[in-house]
């Protein structure tokens, strides 16, 4: 008997240092836990923007136009920056240059997404050292050679519903250059849109003599530049169209990511406050009719 309890004794001894031993990292467990949990930060509601916070002299869409949206200059770039902007909504409209290396990409990747494609014809300038590009539509330019060049546009951008000028000061404000040009989209079933340039335009004057449709800017919406106050006086400046019934042409630019996010800013703050932005054919039937 006196052998077996001696037998015993190593065995007992194992087992109480073994359970005084797991006791403490058991109980240290719960703390640990408990410390975890207790660190996990509170979600912060998220402090209102500049344009949110921002003082407008209007507050809801009530009597307010429909606005479209024309995001010029597309053709130097593809890949994600492309993709991201034709994820906006459908409606958005793409101003898209010719003769550029990826002119027929961001015009097919328009079309795929929904956006309606027009052509963002290059026009000389006045005063400008800027080259509108290698082919342009120069003031006072024979109706043959403006003929040749329009053709050969619409053939790179077959799916064009209209076309507005990029650049063209010189251009848009000779009527014999607008006559020519406007009877050439006028047969291609495109009507105009006058970015505004100029004070001096004659588009309006062209259009009523070739009996064509044609719409005028009324806001760049980057310049002078993209930021959050920028965009809130823009938003402001809606205010002194209200009861107006025709919609809102507003321009922007492809150039950076900072444009996109800037125009994305807007389109959530607009239609927040109840504007809708409509497109093209929408706005106009009856120059897409």
């Amino acid at each position: 008997m006196a052998n077996f309890r001696r037998s015993l004794a190593p065995l007992i001894l194992v087992i109480l240092l073994f359970s005084c031993k797991a006791k403490p990292e058991a109980e240290q467990a719960t703390p640990q836990t408990a410390q975890y949990e207790e660190t996990i930060p509170e979600k912060q509601e998220e402090e209102p923007t500049v344009l949110q916070s921002y003082n407008y002299n209007w507050n809801s869409g009530e009597e307010m136009p429909d606005l479209v949206i024309i995001i010029d200059d597309f053709g130097n770039s593809a890949g994600q920056l492309l993709d991201d902007f034709a994820d906006l909504p459908s409606e958005i409209v793409f101003a898209v240059l010719p003769d550029l290396p990826h002119t027929r990409t961001a015009a097919n990747k328009a079309t795929q997404s929904g956006h309606e494609v027009i052509i963002h014809i290059p026009m000389e300038a006045e005063n400008s050292s800027v080259s509108p590009g290698d082919k342009f539509i120069a003031k006072g330019m024979d109706t043959e050679e403006i003929k040749d060049i329009l053709q050969d546009f619409y053939r790179q951008m077959p799916m064009a519903v209209a076309a507005n000028n990029h650049m063209g000061s010189a251009s848009t404000a000779d009527l014999k250059t607008m006559n020519s040009t406007l009877s050439i989209l006028k047969s291609k079933g495109l009507f105009f849109i006058d970015s505004s340039t100029t004070s001096k335009s004659a588009v309006y004057a062209a259009g009523l003599q070739q009996n064509l449709f044609t719409a005028k800017r009324d806001i760049f919406l980057d310049v002078p530049d993209s930021s959050d106050d920028t965009l809130a006086d823009k938003i402001n400046s809606l205010g002194k169209y209200k009861g107006r019934k025709e919609p809102v042409i507003i321009i922007t630019h492809c150039h950076n990511r900072e444009k996109l996010e800037a125009l994305q800013k807007f389109i959530a703050q607009v239609q927040g406050m109840g504007l809708r932005i409509v497109s093209l054919r929408d706005a106009f039937p009856r120059a897409l009719s």
